[in-house]
């Protein structure tokens, strides 16, 4: 269940004597009119996205638990322990791959309608929608839940190209590589500094056949859901 953080909320903060008020998200929703307290009386709104879990080992408990499993079934004395040992931490190495990170950065309220992403913080996490065997990273760093009418972000990826089906306008503005999107058998390029307008409804190929990274706008602001 998401926290709501109300204006009431803001004030308790305040009354506690904090500064600042550290709001994690998506866990987390900011009402308007709390934004517009904590910029009254002075409370600093910190919001980041929640980074991703560490991935955990084994214990050794659990690894001599296996290994004793293992060499229960195997012929005695076909292998040592210490063999054993190396194929199983292999093994359970290779099990333990972490997970594409979610996106996640810092921001800050700073008035009723300012949100200030810090550029230097934002980690992108893997966008699911280019498909599993391709690593396209996104950040979405306006959403709805800022009151915002439009959604924007941050995509990167290296060397391919996936289908999409847009049910929404976007507006792209290239800052590394190059931008290919195919649309009707034909490929316009975006290179740094270009903007593209895409409009809604509009089939096409995104792609890159070096590397790209690209702001984007998108109207509405709920455009993964529209």
């Amino acid at each position: 269940m998401k926290h709501l953080i109300t204006a009431a909320v803001v004030r308790q903060e305040k009354q506690a004597g904090k500064k600042r008020l550290e709001v994690t998200l998506p866990h987390c929703i900011i009402t308007p009119e709390a934004r517009e307290v904590a910029e009254q009386i002075g409370l600093e709104l910190v919001e980041s996205v929640g980074a991703p879990k560490p991935v955990s080992s084994p214990a050794d408990s659990d690894l001599a638990a296996i290994r004793a499993a293992v060499m229960a079934k195997l012929p005695a004395g076909s292998a040592s322990e210490e063999i054993v040992d190396q194929l199983i931490k292999k093994a359970v190495c290779q099990q333990t791959v972490p997970q594409p990170a979610e996106d996640s950065f810092q921001a800050q309220a700073g008035g009723k309608s300012i949100k200030h992403v810090a550029g230097d913080s934002i980690t992108m996490g893997i966008f699911d929608g280019a498909g599993k065997e391709n690593r396209v990273g996104i950040a979405d760093v306006v959403t709805a839940e800022d009151g915002s009418s439009m959604g924007a972000g941050f995509m990167a990826w290296k060397n391919c190209f996936f289908p999409w089906t847009l049910t929404y306008d976007e507006v792209d503005l290239v800052l590394e590589g190059e931008l290919h999107i195919r649309c009707n058998g034909k490929t316009t390029v975006g290179k740094a500094g270009d903007v593209l307008f895409i409009p809604k409804n509009t089939r096409i190929e995104f792609g890159t056949p070096t590397r790209v990274k690209f702001f984007y706008v998108a109207y509405p602001a709920n455009w993964q859901d529209a």
